[in-house]
This record gives C-alpha cells, sequence and structure tokens, in this order.
C-alpha cells in the first residue's frame, strides 16, 4: 500500500528534526524488581552527574517500567554503579549504540505518528522506544540507521525552508564539584 493511498498525498509540514549523538539505552526490566529498585539506579545516575537524555517511565505502582539513554562515554561508569548494586545487575538490559530521532512540533497530529510508525516498519526499521511531549515526538532507533530514518521521512514531510535535520553542536558534560 502507498503512502497515497493511505490518505497522505501531501507532505507533513514540521518545524525541525534533532538527532542525537550515539546513546545506549538502558532498560529496566520489571521481573521482579524491589520497589525501590528504579529510584536507587536513577539516584545513582544523578549523584555521579551522568546525563540522561532520554528518559520514559510507563505504568503504575510496583508495575512501573523504565527505560533511558545515556551518552555512549558514559556506560562503563554506568555499569560500574550497577555492578555494585545486584539488584540492578540482575534487573538491566543495555541496548548499545541507539540515537534518538525527534521531530517538532507534531501539533497533535496522529497522521504523522502513524507515518512515523509506518515508515519505520515498512523499512524494517528497528524501534527501541517512542515518547511524546507536548511538542515532540522522539523515537530510539540503531544510531548507524539515524540518516536513513531521516531519508525515508522527508520523502513524507516538509522543513521549513534552509532548515535540515541538526545534530547537537555542543556537548555538556557534568563535573563534579
Amino acid at each position: 500500500m502507498s503512502i497515497i493511498q493511505t490518505g497522505l498525498d501531501k507532505k507533513i509540514q514540521i518545524n525541525g528534526i534533532k538527532l542525537s549523538t550515539k546513546l545506549v539505552q538502558i532498560n529496566l526490566l520489571n521481573g521482579s524488581l524491589p520497589e525501590n529498585t528504579r529510584p536507587l539506579f536513577f539516584r545513582l545516575l544523578s549523584q555521579n552527574q551522568i546525563n540522561i537524555p532520554f528518559i520514559l517511565l510507563t505504568g503504575m505502582g510496583e508495575n512501573i517500567l523504565g527505560s533511558c539513554c545515556v551518552e555512549s562515554e558514559d556506560i562503563n561508569r554506568v555499569k560500574k554503579l550497577i555492578d555494585k548494586e545486584p539488584t540492578l545487575k540482575q534487573n538491566i538490559e543495555f541496548i548499545p549504540s541507539v540515537g534518538a530521532l525527534s521531530i517538532f512540533p507534531h501539533h497533535s497530529n496522529l497522521k504523522l505518528l502513524g507515518l512515523s510508525f509506518y515508515l519505520f516498519g515498512k523499512q524494517r526499521l528497528p524501534l527501541y522506544g517512542m515518547a511524546s511531549s507536548i511538542s515532540s515526538l522522539t523515537f530510539i532507533t540503531n544510531y548507524s540507521q539515524l540518516d536513513e530514518a531521516v531519508s525515508i521521512l522527508l520523502e513524507h514531510i516538509d522543513l521549513p525552508p534552509n532548515h535540515a535535520p541538526f545534530r547537537p553542536e555542543i556537548h555538556v558534560i557534568q563535573k563534579k564539584r
């Protein structure tokens, strides 16, 4: 089925696409996690000044699932922290070399969300996570395939003149005091 047959015969207008640096996704597996495990994990990252450019929590009460991304250069520090906590070590999964692709603003446009899922699936691009805010849709996929994902999306969405998808030009690193 072509995109035209789905009713999207004209491109969807957006204002921008932002791509992340190389990240590592960390999934907190729910299994039999004690309730204090998620706060412990995020407290360790915070105390050790490890940035979390993407975080997703879902569920309620004891059934909260967690996923986040950290910069790839921080992953060895994260693993050392986790190794010291047996409960964390048993309930964490790492997905190396992922990237975030954010489309903004989405104007609460369900066509854009559906189109994005359709195109990711059609091109067999892995989707490790997805989040929506008031203004943006963010997809987590393989870092090496971010440019491919952008190319596929740009066939069906329009950016303003003189605008191209951008990658961060500055990199913020927290320093211990």
